[in-house]
């Protein structure tokens, strides 16, 4: 586990991202895309996924931004501004605003529930200058093979992490996560937290039976609508949307060409930042 405080360079929250189709260097592609535009800020924590397993997707993150936290893992499916993505990268820096911190935090455990606890136990002892509940965001992965619902995770990460840390995990399609493990133990859950009172917005849709195309559809503008509205009016720095593996197999691209259409998809911060979407089998906000 490692965490970052901010540096006396960075005044403000700056956020990069940058992507890349498949190849051997897709990762370093895309981590140099994203480093571009930080603004000339260090940056202290990386999103790192990829759309299948990508060689040694951590050296080539910190080959291009030094010694940086990295989470992630691989998915099936990455959905971008220039269409979907079965083979590449995906890279999303942050540089930590003033009085910020961030920390990420691989661990195993026998099933999400002993590995959220862990977790929790780990980012929360690189912030000791915190209270016992620090406000931010949480960004989860879990391994495909824990046999758990993302839930399981969220309950015990709460426990130790408090109500005030919006926490996302998903469990993604392959076994494949970023982040480094405990000895030679793979990791079963790979966690990125900001912690700091930045404006943050969470909007899910649970579709359960057998919905029709529309309602998915509106499901999803729906959700939009509602992580916008929690940013009371501020404009949004970076938008990630996560949809299940069944979803995407249901609608394909449409469910990314109608998000666009939403009010919030037509705002020129949400064409600049782009959204990218990766097919998760389960995933549960909190």
């Amino acid at each position: 586990m490692t965490t970052t405080l901010s540096g006396a360079t960075t005044s403000s929250l700056e956020i990069g991202l940058g992507y890349a189709t498949g190849g051997r260097d897709a990762v370093t592609r895309a981590a140099t895309t994203a480093a571009s535009r930080l603004h000339g800020a260090t940056p202290h924590l990386a999103l790192v996924i990829t759309a299948s397993p990508a060689g040694d997707a951590m050296a080539e993150a910190r080959g291009v931004l030094g010694r940086i936290q990295v989470a992630g893992g691989a998915s099936a499916l990455l959905l971008t501004d220039d269409g979907p993505m079965k083979s590449g990268a995906l890279v999303v820096c942050v540089a930590n605003a003033d009085g910020a911190a961030s920390g990420v935090a691989a661990t195993t455990g026998r099933d999400l529930a002993d590995a959220g606890q862990a977790a929790a136990r780990l980012v929360l002892s690189g912030w000791p200058f915190r209270a016992r509940y620090p406000r931010g965001l949480g960004i989860a992965f879990a391994r495909s093979d824990s046999g758990d619902s993302a839930l399981r995770f969220l309950d015990s990460w709460r426990d130790f992490m408090g109500p005030k840390m919006r926490t996302v995990c998903g469990v993604l399609g392959s076994p494949v996560l970023y982040g480094g493990g405990q000895g030679n133990a793979e990791p079963r859950l790979s966690v990125a937290c900001l912690e700091a009172s930045y404006a943050t917005g969470l909007g899910w849709s649970d579709a359960t039976g057998e919905p029709s195309t529309e309602a998915l559809v509106h499901g999803a503008a729906d959700a939009t609508l509602t992580a916008v509205k929690r940013l009371d009016g501020r404009p949004a720095r970076l938008v990630l949307v996560v949809q299940t593996a069944a979803r995407h197999a249901r609608l394909g691209v449409l469910s990314w060409t109608r998000a666009r259409r939403a009010p919030a998809g037509r705002s020129r911060t949400w064409r600049r930042t782009g959204v990218v979407s990766s097919p998760w089998p389960r995933r549960a906000p909190s």
